[in-house]
């Protein structure tokens, strides 16, 4: 009958009499199998504080560390209430008043380095972090229920360590104020604390805890490693509590494991028997064939799994399944590298015409439509920022018309391409666009805004130059009309404010050019 039976029968007699046996017996180890569990469960919670802990630090990555280095250095300055509530709000907001009044328009971390602040803002700053992060450390402890949590930082004297934020507060009088006391150059013993100081130099987690007699009683503790940019940078701590067990449990509960582990050996023992007399030799025969696949992935191991025996067999029928699925893996593989070869290709001819889309055929810079999305960037910049200094240069080429005309318009190409090579070489620190036939801008940033005036005379000084070198050909003796225009605040509202100055002065230039010449023709 039981030849005949499915896999679930077979399995839910042994599973039934495992249970019988195991319930009859297991009364008398309930008590030890709770204090495992929740053994098991409190070593398991202050891990996952330590590590949820470290992630969340992580992600405020630099400032937490700004907040650390400055600590370490002057914690003597920051005064923190012993009776501090948890509100940060309030340090915060007085760091952003503080910024505010000292760097209108600047953007901490971005145009203004916390090194770079005064000492009032460096210390409002810090103390706003340090209560930030010291109301996170005392809420952790409150929501997870373990006795410390804490974050330590190693000193260059071991057994030393800082105590950058204390699970328990520690309280000071100075001048009548009762202000918290930070606990500085701890000795942390080694021998005490052994899998601290394995985390401290591995910089990694240990495998285990720290098992030590405080003034909480016997207390497991937990580290994990926290780094910043690759570096580590501290080590994050949480100890809980575990009553001992007295000598009369460990004694009843070793009498009772010895009575189970007896009739569960004789259980186990009859049970695998009878597995591997009907299971296990078909299915070490499929792991030796799933081996073989593995090692090769050769679509034609599925004969051998089909050819297992017949129909009828739990395990006969998981083998020919995993024969189509062999078969349907290898199909599966060939379509879905026919696919990324796809993708790839189209990718890559995204991507070019992306770069051509953004770029002037004739000259290599960009083009209009490159400068249309420099201008939507500059727009969004004025509104965030109203002190924002750039400007604009736009410059024509002279004769273009009369080049074509006369040498033809490969030589007009030729001219087109010259004064865009003396544009860039001269606004090298800024981007050059090709927005018209015979017309170029300049968005200038930085020291090219700064000395635009020079470069300005340096790009008529080249073309003069070229005018009256005797040796270039009429389309090589290039002229071009400069104009610039810089942003103001006070009558820009947009780029193309900016823009129409530049195109007038440019406008204006050519005409002086044209007067000059005519002077000079007469």
């Amino acid at each position: 009958m039981l030849k005949r039976s499915g896999l679930l029968i077979r399995f839910s007699i042994i599973f039934l009499l495992f249970m019988a046996i195991t319930i009859a017996f297991s009364a008398a180890a309930t008590y030890m199998n709770q204090k495992d569990t929740y053994k098991l469960q409190q070593e398991a919670r202050i891990k996952d504080v330590t590590l949820c802990l470290k992630e969340i630090i992580e992600a405020d990555g630099e400032e937490f560390k700004i907040m650390q280095d400055y600590f370490l250095e002057n914690h003597e300055k920051l005064i923190i209430p012993y009776d501090y509530d948890g509100d940060f709000t309030v340090a915060r907001d007085h760091f952003e008043d503080v910024f505010t009044s000292l760097y209108p328009g600047e953007i901490f971390e971005e145009t203004m380095k916390f090194d770079d602040l005064s000492d009032e803002a460096q210390l409002a700053f810090v103390t706003y972090k340090y209560e930030q992060w010291l109301t996170s450390f005392e809420r952790f402890n409150e929501v997870f229920g373990t006795e410390y949590v804490y974050y330590l930082v190693p000193t260059d004297t071991p057994p030393l360590m800082y105590y950058v934020f204390d699970g328990l507060r520690t309280e000071k009088v100075v001048d009548g104020q009762s202000i918290m006391e930070f606990d500085f150059d701890v000795e942390v013993p080694e021998e005490s604390y052994p899998k601290l100081w394995e985390t401290c130099r591995t910089g990694k987690s240990p495998n285990g805890y720290d098992f030590y007699d405080n003034d909480f009683g016997r207390t497991y503790g937990y580290y994990t490693p926290l780094f910043v940019d690759g570096e580590m940078i501290g080590i994050v701590c949480a100890d809980i509590t575990v009553a001992s067990v007295n000598k009369g449990i460990i004694d009843s509960t070793i009498r009772e494991m010895v009575l189970l582990a007896i009739i569960l050996s004789i259980c186990m023992f009859s049970m695998l028997w009878f597995i591997d007399h009907q299971y296990i030799h078909k299915l070490r025969k499929m792991e030796k064939y799933m081996n073989e696949y593995a090692e090769n992935k050769d679509v034609n191991m599925a004969e051998k799994f089909d050819q297992m025996g017949d129909e009828g067999h739990e395990i006969i029928t998981l083998s020919k399944k995993t024969a189509n699925m062999i078969r349907e893996l290898n199909e599966y593989m060939l379509n879905l590298t026919k696919t990324s070869k796809e993708l790839h290709s189209t990718k890559e001819r995204a991507a070019e015409m992306s770069e051509l889309a953004h770029k002037d055929a004739l000259t290599g810079i960009r083009n209009k439509t490159a400068y249309d999305k420099e201008i939507i960037k500059l727009e969004r910049e004025i509104l965030r920022n109203s002190e924002l200094q750039f400007g604009i240069a736009m410059i024509d080429l002279n004769f273009l018309k009369k080049i074509n005309d006369t040498y033809g318009h490969e030589k007009g190409n030729e001219a087109i391409k010259e004064l865009c090579r003396i544009v860039c070489k001269v606004f090298c620190h800024s981007p050059v666009f090709r927005i018209g036939g015979d017309e170029f801008v300049v968005v200038l940033w930085g020291s090219d805004f700064n000395d635009r005036d020079q470069l300005v005379l340096e790009f008529a000084q080249i073309l003069k130059e070229k005018d009256a070198d005797t040796t270039l050909e009429p389309w090589e003796k290039i002229s071009a009309a400069i104009g610039v225009a810089t942003y103001d605040a006070s009558q820009d509202t947009t780029v193309n404010d900016v823009f129409k100055r530049a195109d007038t002065l440019m406008y204006e230039n050519k005409k002086a050019m044209k007067a000059t010449r005519d002077l000079v023709a007469e």
